[in-house]
């Protein structure tokens, strides 16, 4: 036997599936894949079928141009397509699907059986197989369109199905790209139907607001403004105002020629635009689109076609963040009435009212982030250079029990900075970083303790949330459990809250359970409890302190640092930022020429 390696041409079936793992993930994927065929095949109108959220069966039916029988056999051949034809062509792509490794690979991890029938001919045809199996084929019967069908993925590639994650979450999944792809095309018809019950349905509407209002919900919707530039490239939107900003982009649809994408450079362009009215690592809602010659973006990237690259990204970027500046300069949401008490215009009979806006709006701040842009752009605090941290050493908080709380307090700046003194130092304290550090040990100690306070509402509070993000709700109900939540799904779309943490009691309800549900999609998985805890434990820290931009009285000032003895801060909030900063009277007096 030779020591050597050989090489050898693998079996058709092995390549098909090492494609499928590039090409098929999850059931989304699949539905991805087949949608974009129907949609290129001119279909106008879709149904998605799922069962057990797609493990056991997909299904997509369309009333596109149909397949005659030579080229449905063909279309399940690897890189068979009717939109390429060389290579040149790569850079002027239109269309949705072009590898023709789709079918090929779905074949090959699964059974499928494809119907399908051209107008012009008078019986369709049939063709079924999958894995090794050959395709058989047969005569049939069937309207003029495609209807496809998938059934046991991964019944071939257990180590592939074992990575499959609840079928909540799968559903979720789906939604979250069929919510996409219903803002892409407004004129579509999307509908999707889990274990025989419909759980979305989007008749077609060729105007963007109110395919924004189906798929986004009225909360959201009522505060999306429109973006539009049409200079060098066509940039088109519905945004949010600053106020309605969402941890990660995964609330922000963006679209590249129609084409919905994940892409850096529009979301550092957003992101820009905004400046220092949303919070580093949080984004506005919405929809963005850009539409572009073909020959300048490339969307042969990625196996998934989710990214793209285009030739001259800084022109993308400037004209992007340009538009969204255009909107942002008119601050149409300040001429609107701040009416904290006003319910949802949407809300069911029996359901609990919700506030419009969230709780800066019952302080009458419109703009919670405004008040920074100014004293960042000054420079204001920029001499001061010989600035310390105030560090508190692990674990010796209780040894130095009345250090804040027996700070002089002078007053507070910018109606986010505590203004305090010391026998020879200037102490700064950001009161929401100092807050969400002292919430966040709190509500740490509590579920470690096992004495944590839960509160249970008289009415229970109905939450809009996302496919997904209610799927991740559900799977972590021992986690919001140990968090003092009882929250359950109530369909795909909605979550209803009967308790909440007692250290909430104080804030919007509704407005926590978005912020933990972004959380947990945005991380977590492969993270243990305690992380899983502490990571949401911060998050409803954050939410639930203090503001920036929230006056506080002197009685609130001296609880605050009264409770912030005994903590550990380590001189930062749970997400990095510093809590406080010292400066020396004797390095003050310098800045003054005093020394």
């Amino acid at each position: 036997m030779s020591a050597y390696p050989t090489i050898a041409v693998l079996d058709p079936l092995v390549a098909n599936q090492i494609a499928a793992g590039e090409v098929v993930e999850r059931p989304a994927s699949v539905v991805k894949e087949l949608v974009e065929n129907s949609l290129d095949a001119g279909a106008t109108r879709v149904q998605i079928r799922l069962t057990e959220g797609g493990r056991h069966l997909i299904q997509v039916t369309d009333n596109g141009c149909g397949l005659d029988s030579p080229s449905a056999r063909l279309a399940f051949a690897r890189h068979a397509t009717s939109k390429l034809r060389s290579a040149s062509e790569l850079m002027s792509i239109g269309s949705f699907g072009f590898r023709g490794e789709a079918l090929a690979s779905i074949l090959s991890v699964s059974q499928v059986t494809l119907t399908s029938r051209r107008p012009d001919a008078a019986v369709g045809v049939r063709l079924e197989g999958g894995g090794k199996t050959a395709l058989e084929e047969s005569p049939a019967g069937c309207p003029v369109g495609t209807d496809i069908q998938v059934r046991d993925l991964f019944y071939n590639v257990p180590a592939r199905l074992k990575f499959l994650r609840t079928p909540a979450t799968e559903l979720g999944q789906v939604l979250r790209y069929v919510d996409a792809l219903a803002l892409a095309r407004p004129s579509l018809h999307l509908s999707v139907v889990h274990n025989d019950r419909k759980v979305c349905d989007y008749p077609p509407d060729p105007d963007l607001a109110r395919r924004a209002h189906a798929v986004l919900g009225p909360e959201v919707a009522r505060r999306l403004y429109p973006v539009h530039d049409d200079d060098e490239y066509e940039v088109e939107g519905l945004l949010s105002d600053p106020g309605l900003d969402h941890v990660g982009p995964s609330q922000l649809v963006l679209l590249v020629n129609g084409r919905p994408v994940s892409d850096r450079t529009l979301q550092h362009a957003v992101t820009a635009a905004y400046g220092t009215l949303l919070e580093r690592g949080r984004y506005p809602q919405g929809v963005l689109s850009l539409r572009c010659p073909p020959n300048t973006v490339d969307v042969n990237v990625h196996p998934q076609k989710t990214e793209v690259r285009f030739v001259s990204s800084q022109a993308v970027h400037v004209a992007v963040a340009r538009a969204i500046r255009t909107m942002l300069a008119a601050t149409p949401w300040a001429l609107e009435p701040v009416l904290p008490s006003q319910p949802a215009l949407d809300a069911p009979a029996g359901e609990t009212p919700r506030m419009r806006y969230g709780s800066e709006a019952t302080l009458g701040v419109r703009d919670p982030a405004a008040w920074r842009a100014p004293l960042m752009r000054t420079g204001e605090w920029k001499a001061m250079a010989t600035h310390e941290a105030l560090p508190l050493p692990q674990g010796q908080a209780e040894k130095q029990s009345g250090q804040w709380s027996s700070l002089r307090y002078i007053g507070q700046a910018g109606l986010c900075f505590l203004v305090c003194e010391t026998q020879d130092a200037l102490v700064l304290i950001d009161q929401h970083a100092a807050h969400e550090r002292v919430l966040f040990e709190q509500f740490v100690r509590g579920w470690r303790e096992g004495e944590y306070a839960s509160q249970q509402l008289l009415i229970p509070v109905v939450v809009p949330l996302g496919p997904d993000q209610v799927a991740a709700m559900t799977e972590a109900q021992d986690l919001l459990s140990q968090l003092g939540f009882d929250i359950e799904a109530s369909g795909e779309r909605i979550v209803r809250v009967r308790a909440q943490p007692a250290l909430l009691r104080a804030r919007d309800v509704a407005e926590e359970v978005r912020a933990l549900a972004a959380s947990l999609v945005e991380g977590g998985r492969g993270q243990t409890t305690t992380q899983r805890l502490e990571r949401s434990a911060a998050t409803l820290a954050c939410h639930a302190a203090v503001r920036a931009g929230d006056p506080m009285t002197a009685q609130a000032v001296a609880d605050l640092l009264k409770s912030m003895d005994g903590v550990d801060l380590s001189a930062h909030c749970p997400h990095g930022r510093p809590v406080t900063m010292r400066a020396r009277f004797e390095d003050v007096g310098r800045w003054f020429n005093r020394t």
